[in-house]
């Protein structure tokens, strides 16, 4: 995970397209479950300022599958197997996880910070 403190909103920790699939893919699954396949996310992004290759979407989609941010299920369709993925976390609960890891990297960074707050109690 990177931190761009010169960013704003997702984009302090992803590339601006990443930022919009993200965000388009917690808005589709705000009131109900739907899946996108790496051709849907691809599609989406052909349609906004922030077009990228369709190997960069399958690339992205799998780093946050990896990241634990999104999951998948395997469908079989038209050329075999394809990934379907969904959120695993919502927007608020990636939100919280990355201000905590954030805050417990901080913390290993610089240990004594911890001492310091305790003495002034902050």
């Amino acid at each position: 995970m990177k931190f761009d403190t010169k960013q704003e909103g997702l984009e302090t920790l992803f590339k601006p397209y990443q930022a919009l699939l993200l965000e388009w893919i917690w808005e589709l699954n705000e009131h109900q479950r739907i899946g996108v396949n790496s051709n849907k996310a691809h599609q989406y992004l052909l349609d906004t300022s922030e077009r990228k290759s369709r190997a960069s979407v399958i690339f992205f989609l799998n780093d946050l599958v990896e990241e634990e941010i999104l999951t998948y299920e395997e469908k079989t369709g038209k050329g075999g197997h394809h990934r379907v993925y969904f959120p695993k976390m919502n927007r608020d609960e990636y939100s919280a996880y990355v201000v905590g890891s954030i805050n417990e990297k901080l913390k290993t960074v610089f240990p004594q910070s911890e001492q310091i707050k305790a003495r002034i109690k902050v």
